[in-house]
């Protein structure tokens, strides 16, 4: 088995055109060996394309592909130390899940008894021995995807890539079926590479992941490193539910940014990165850490605060959300715990302050 410190993807400048049209442009991307990697990104951003790219499918435009060291740019997909789970189940109408899950064993005309022996063995580890003999119209949503799964980690590739494979699912089966992945994952060892647009499915499973949009690879990181800490305005607009503020850099001071709102100035920690002024930038906050101060109530130390025009509450079960108006028209969010029946007494129209720790706000040069 290899060790997560080894490497199982590397690409470099991986470039795919279909006529005029970049689907994915110059991606450098490494996953360890191991390791559990989502690619998570609005549809047709190029997380697919990436996907198949990987597992030989397609062939690319520019760049390189090399799984565990080897160059397989042009190699086809039996030829690659992959294997496919697809976003449809694809099982065979006429085939039992046994003979499902056996079918690319016998492709590779093992001996019967090991096929029998290695059928039967996934079988229990993904949970369906009890259903060897079942045709797949008799199984549910969760089990034909387990089907699906067995049939891929039976060829005993080193790399597994799932392409969206909890998307037929219902809310409550894909979130068992993401522990589920990600226990089995833990169990074989092997890297996964799931390919997903649902951040939740995308968090709960990921050991790290990446941002891809309009074929171009945003940023890297846990998932904790992009919800808590993104450097691109754009994972921040994707991941969690934050407040972003366009404006433009004002001043500097240390390694404090000013930045000009027009309708107020924010100053800013840097964070090691180097804006110049007159550069346009952005700052977001999430809205878990935003408060409403009701009426006469001071801010305390160390709080950025927002004149706003309270709209509504928006009530979403564990949380509620209160939006508000700030002065250019856009809209500011402070998300808190819902609490059992009562609610904040905020008034439609009414004058109040948002506010925010400064040291959680977050810069964006891009």
């Amino acid at each position: 088995m290899n060790q997560k410190n080894d490497i199982a993807v590397q690409v470099s400048g991986l470039a795919k055109n279909y006529g005029a049209v970049q689907a994915l442009r110059g991606v450098d991307l490494t996953i360890g060996a191991g390791e559990y990697f989502v690619l998570l990104g609005p549809s047709g951003g190029g997380k697919t394309t990436l996907l198949r790219l990987l597992g030989g499918f397609i062939r690319p435009t520019a760049g390189q592909i090399l799984l565990h060291g080897r160059d397989v740019s042009e190699q086809p997909p039996n030829r690659r130390p992959t294997s496919m789970v697809f976003q449809s189940f694809a099982l065979f109408p006429h085939m039992t899940v046994a003979q499902n899950v056996g079918y690319g064993l016998r492709l590779r005309r093992l001996p019967k008894a090991e096929i029998a022996a290695r059928v039967d063995a996934m079988l229990e580890m993904v949970g369906l021995k009890d259903l060897a003999d079942r045709m797949p119209h008799a199984l549910s949503g969760g089990q034909q995807q387990r089907v699906q799964l067995g049939r891929s980690l039976v060829l005993e590739a080193d790399i597994l890539l799932l392409d969206e494979p909890l998307a037929a699912l219902d809310a409550k089966l894909r979130k068992d079926m993401c522990l589920e992945l990600k226990h089995l994952q833990e169990q074989i060892g092997i890297t996964f590479v799931h390919v997903t647009h649902n951040q939740e499915e995308a968090m709960t499973v990921a050991d790290n992941m990446a941002i891809i949009a309009d074929g171009v690879l945003v940023e890297t990181g846990t998932a904790q490193d992009l919800y808590e800490n993104p450097q691109a305005r754009f994972t921040a607009d994707f991941i969690g539910e934050n407040n972003i503020f366009d404006g433009r850099v004002s001043g500097l001071t240390g390694s404090g940014v000013e930045i000009d709102l027009g309708f107020a100035k924010f100053t800013v920690d840097a964070q090691g990165q180097t804006p110049r002024v007159s550069d346009m930038v952005s700052v977001s906050i999430r809205s878990e850490l935003v408060r409403v101060l009701g009426p006469g109530e001071a801010p305390e130390a160390l709080l950025q605060t927002v004149p706003a025009t309270y709209g509504e509450a928006v009530y979403l079960g564990l949380a509620t959300s209160h939006v508000a108006k700030l002065a250019n028209g856009d809209n500011i969010v402070a998300r808190h715990v819902s609490r059992g029946g009562t609610s904040d007494d905020f008034e439609a129209e009414a004058p109040l302050t948002y506010a925010w720790p400064r040291t959680q706000m977050r810069l964006h040069l891009s």
